[in-house]
């Protein structure tokens, strides 16, 4: 990075009372303070491309070089995600994840709990919802 003189890089020690140690980040983002802001969205992040690739779509096996196909792939994934996230919102909204997962507790992405409701309406064959309009911000 010497080599690039507009390059600037901060070092964050962000301690919080519910850490034990300190976190050190480096970052490019500026202000730094919201480095913080996207690094506590982190695993919401990881766990998204997680279900797009090993754990659900499995878009690291299309061995797609062209990036106009990988352009068009992304846009069709991204699309069945919010599809396949719908359902999981579903699951949640309805209690159906206790017929679908653990009674004791959930551990999956609403991407999981989506995939698991669509499989357990087709092999109980009953029918899919039908989703006109999610209110995933509405007070209850």
């Amino acid at each position: 990075m010497k080599d690039h003189p507009d390059f600037q890089c901060d070092a964050i020690l962000w301690r919080q009372r519910t850490y034990e140690e300190p976190i050190y980040l480096f970052t490019n983002i500026d202000p730094a303070r919201e480095a913080l802001y996207w690094y506590q969205k982190r695993f919401r992040i990881e766990t998204m491309f997680s279900d797009k690739k090993s754990r659900g779509f499995h878009l690291h096996k299309s061995h797609i070089s062209d990036p106009d196909r990988v352009d068009r792939l992304m846009m069709v994934a991204a699309l069945a995600y919010i599809f396949i996230i719908c359902f999981g919102i579903y699951a949640v909204k309805n209690g159906l994840v206790k017929v679908i997962h653990r009674t004791d507790r959930c551990d999956l992405s609403l991407c999981q709990l989506g995939f698991r409701l669509i499989e357990y309406l087709i092999t109980m064959k009953r029918r899919l919802p039908v989703f006109t309009q999610l209110n995933l911000f509405a007070e209850t």
